[in-house]
């Protein structure tokens, strides 16, 4: 009796072992969080242009290199970007460029888990160097006067043209559990 009850301990105890180590690595998972402001690197996958690209296109963008939280991977290289223009300005009068805006939507996780991505802040510092070029422009007709303003009628400008394989980051919009 007493050699079947030890039996029966240390088959009670290999058990509850086992199942703790198993189910380690699910508890682990479970507390990791890819915070916001995350950056993840990605390439675009085919050449835009305002001449021939249209609003609510979507874009193939894929991850360039792979995001790990801390020696976990999160997101894998070669993940697909979910994004899509979402507005087209083509060139104006007085030198004013054309532009194309894309909204990032969510980049595939490992466990094939969408998270949420967005332009961080060096998009925006782009965006502001775009918005002072733009107002050098106007600037310049004011300052030469009713002869500058005319001439600037006359004055068009680029077409935006971004070739594939351009790198871009984007960022985690939100802390995402993964």
């Amino acid at each position: 009796m007493k050699f079947i009850f030890k039996s029966f301990c240390w088959k009670y105890l290999a058990t509850i072992l086992v199942f703790s180590l198993l189910h380690c690595p699910l508890l682990e998972a479970a507390k990791i969080v890819i915070p916001k402001g995350t950056l993840v690197r990605i390439k675009l996958g085919e050449t835009l242009t305002t001449e021939r690209t249209k609003e609510g296109k979507s874009i193939s963008f894929t991850v360039a290199t792979a995001v790990r939280i801390g020696k976990r991977k999160v997101i894998e290289k070669g993940a697909s970007v979910d994004a899509f223009v979402s507005e087209v300005r083509h060139p104006q009068r007085f030198g004013r460029n054309a532009s194309l805006k894309i909204k990032f939507v969510s980049v595939q996780s490992t466990k094939n888990r969408e998270i949420p991505v967005e332009l961080g802040e060096h998009a925006a510092k782009t965006n502001e160097q775009m918005g002072m070029a733009a107002g050098a422009a106007v600037g310049g007709a004011l300052i030469l006067g009713p002869v500058g303003l005319l001439a600037g009628l006359f004055v068009k400008g680029k077409n935006v043209h971004i070739p594939a394989g351009t790198i871009l980051h984007v960022e985690v919009s939100e802390d995402t559990g993964f």
